[in-house]
């Protein structure tokens, strides 16, 4: 199973839950000594107040290494089949209802997404709607839905792009009309 570490580049979404708009934090930490720099995107749930020392609820894309990958986070336990499997649902206002099937953390309170689940969610889901909901199954609370506000996630888009160069005609492209 992989693990959730460092970044070095962090864009943070975070949304006011009286305006229900996205806003994106950007801090950046430069490539050092021939090592790639990298750049995080983090989505948090509106009504999620966390200390530094708690993990929030969070929808995240980085590009690490010129990689990029995608993940979520929770305060839940996600029930995951015997592979490591955690079942999702992921819906938006562009994009229908869909299934799939994400790679969970050690601590089964986050799953990785697939990369072509990925580029499919940044491209038909992120980059058209308002808000992406993700749902999943919990061991302390039944199905659990997620919503994440990023209508505002062009800013961060750049940022993506230029740590990922490869993407920019894929996954980061801008997208179809």
């Amino acid at each position: 199973m992989r693990t959730l570490v460092g970044t070095v580049v962090l864009v943070m979404l975070l949304m006011s839950p009286l305006t229900l708009r996205a806003q994106w934090r950007v801090s950046v930490v430069p490539a050092v000594a021939g090592r790639l720099g990298e750049v995080t995107a983090v989505a948090r749930l509106p009504d999620d107040s966390t200390t530094d020392n708690q993990l929030a609820t969070s929808l995240v894309i980085r590009c690490t290494g010129r990689q990029l990958d995608g993940f979520i986070t929770t305060r839940d336990q996600l029930e995951s089949d015997m592979a490591g499997d955690i079942r999702v649902r992921i819906f938006s206002d562009a994009m229908r209802a869909r299934d799939s099937r994400w790679q969970a953390t050690r601590s089964n309170a986050g799953a990785f997404i697939p990369p072509l689940e990925l580029r499919d969610l940044i491209q038909r889901g992120i980059l058209k709607s308002r808000a992406i909901s993700i749902s999943a199954g919990t061991s302390n609370r039944g199905r659990v839905i997620w919503s994440f506000a990023v209508a505002d996630f062009r800013p961060a888009l750049d940022a993506l792009r230029e740590a990922c160069p490869k993407e920019r005609g894929a996954a980061l492209a801008e997208p179809r009309p």
